[in-house]
């Protein structure tokens, strides 16, 4: 015979108020940490679809991440050439809405480059990121070699 056939009607009846309960207490946990998330300065208002706040608007940033960029410059040294041109990647970008301890403009995308190598003999002897932002103004798009 199996467990469950030994068992009275009884028997039966204990073995379940206990899972009961425990939905019932799991209910009531769940109906009071509800109501705790209630901010107590609002009156109860009745239940409303939830709405998120609109998306921003940002125009679509001038360069893309893998972008050829050339910063074309002035070197201040008497033995450089009179202009010399920066060449480098776009490893990222940041939206700047306004003026900041980075930057001081505002409502314009900056980008973060990888320069790879200069126009300007010995001005960049290897591939660096400076971390520093460099506005859209100051680059331009070269085409892939």
């Amino acid at each position: 015979m199996s467990f469950s056939g030994r068992l009275s009607s009884a028997d039966s009846r204990i073995l379940t108020f206990p899972r009961r309960e425990l939905l019932q207490k799991i209910a009531a946990i769940a109906l009071v940490a509800a109501a705790a998330k209630k901010s107590p300065h609002q009156p109860h208002q009745p239940h409303q679809p939830h709405q998120s706040p609109a998306p921003q608007k940002y125009p679509s940033p001038e360069f893309n991440i893998g972008d050829l960029v050339a910063y074309d410059w002035e070197p201040d040294d008497d033995d450089a050439p009179e202009a010399a041109t920066d060449f480098g990647e776009i490893l990222g970008m940041r939206w700047i809405p306004e003026p900041d301890s980075y930057c001081s403009v505002a409502n314009t995308w900056v980008y973060f480059v990888r320069w790879t190598h200069s126009s300007c003999p010995g001005c960049l002897p290897e591939p660096y990121s400076d971390g520093d932002l460099t506005l859209s103004s100051d680059l331009r798009l070269v085409s892939g070699s």
